[in-house]
């Protein structure tokens, strides 16, 4: 987003400056039209002879600044178009690495997800190292008189950027070739690094004001003594079916109200998609016999996992542990989420406010527990 933002003021802002310029191009060239031997120094009025000499010295012929006006209007534009290319090739890299890190990208049977994860970033590292090694080896006369290293050269430096870079690589190339077999080194480097820095600077900026405005939309307005976002002391509508929102989104814990009474309580735990890798960690792969039918294969394979929902969810009511709720697999109505309905007594609960705590086992320290779900409830007898 900070990058497309960036890219769309570039954008517009060089346009602007190319349509001034443009337009003022035009104004001298219908100027020159109508007056071909441009300014005529010999005859300006109530000028010295020497004013008329600094004067000519300084503008200079009519042609020359028509043609260097023309030149740096073709140059701003094209130059914005190259900063603009880099930014989407940048932001292009940015979507595949990250489509290629989320777990939930792809389907279980690719295998585990950190291990796909390396494998794709190496990939990514060694094509984008590809050109690089290609340029070292060009260099030596011995190796390139191998044949499968000419070829490995010539192949890397003709396609290799284009997989780093697509759809932008070869107008991005175009203008940067040109630039680079035209204008010094000095120049072309300075002007760069002040344009990176100037386009970075303005990404930052553009990340950092959104990411203000998500954290404090309500930075004005927020009372000092109000509660800081805890389960434990504020009460979140989304937890309770009574009163959540048709718009609210399904939190990992949620009951049928704040108020409960009767002999059971009745809580939803969701089911995400990334408790696949730590419950596999923690369950194991079940193998089923292969002369069972398959009826007798999903009965087994449902009560397998029940199992292992059932050891990897610790339900707990303030401090009392229940180690054997009855769960059940359920779909919830409202959002299509999946995941387990329980079913608690209330016989040991205490009058008035409890704390409802889902744990799940932590992935950084497996002898440790980890909050999944947590909300409170008042229970009356």
């Amino acid at each position: 987003f900070s990058f497309f933002k960036v890219i769309a003021w570039v954008l517009i802002g060089t346009f602007v400056v190319h349509f001034v310029l443009r337009a003022f191009w035009v104004g001298l060239v219908g100027l020159h039209a109508v007056y071909p031997e441009g300014i005529r120094y010999e005859n300006l009025p109530w000028q010295t002879d020497l004013s008329k000499k600094i004067t000519q010295q300084n503008f200079g012929q009519l042609t020359d600044y028509i043609l260097r006006l023309d030149r740096l209007s073709n140059q701003i534009f094209s130059f914005a178009f190259l900063i603009a290319l880099m930014g989407i090739g940048i932001s292009l890299i940015y979507t595949v690495l990250f489509v290629g890190t989320n777990p939930n990208a792809f389907p279980d049977w690719m295998g585990n997800h950190k291990i796909r994860s390396l494998v794709f970033l190496g990939l990514v590292l060694a094509v984008a190292l590809m050109p690089a090694v290609a340029q070292l080896l060009s260099r030596r006369e011995n190796l390139l008189r191998i044949p499968w290293v000419k070829n490995f050269v010539a192949k890397t430096i003709k396609y290799a950027p284009g997989l780093i870079l697509p759809l932008v690589y070869r107008p991005l190339t175009y203008i940067n070739l040109i630039y680079s077999s035209n204008v010094s080194r000095k120049r072309l480097f300075s002007t760069l690094a002040l344009a990176t820095t100037l386009v970075m600077g303005a990404v930052l900026w553009v990340f950092a004001n959104k990411l203000m405005e998500l954290r404090g939309r309500d930075l004005f307005v927020r009372q000092a003594y109000f509660g800081e976002n805890n389960t434990t002391y504020k009460l979140y509508p989304a937890h309770y079916d009574q009163l959540r929102q048709p718009n609210n989104l399904m939190p990992a814990l949620t009951i049928q109200s704040d108020v409960v009474e009767g002999p059971v309580l009745r809580l939803f735990v969701a089911y995400r998609k990334w408790l696949d890798g730590p419950l596999e960690k923690h369950c194991g792969q079940l193998q089923l016999p292969k002369d069972l039918g398959k009826n007798a294969q999903r009965i087994m394979k449902d009560s397998f996992n029940m199992a292992c929902l059932s050891g990897f969810f610790q339900l707990s009511v303030n401090d009392s542990v229940f180690t054997q709720p009855d769960w059940a697999f359920y779909t919830h109505p409202e959002t299509g989420s999946h995941g387990l309905l329980g079913y608690v007594p209330t016989t040991g609960f205490q009058t008035g406010k409890n704390i409802l705590s889902i744990r799940i086992p932590s992935t950084a320290k497996p002898d440790s527990l980890v909050v999944y779900g947590q909300l409170p409830f008042w229970f009356y007898r």
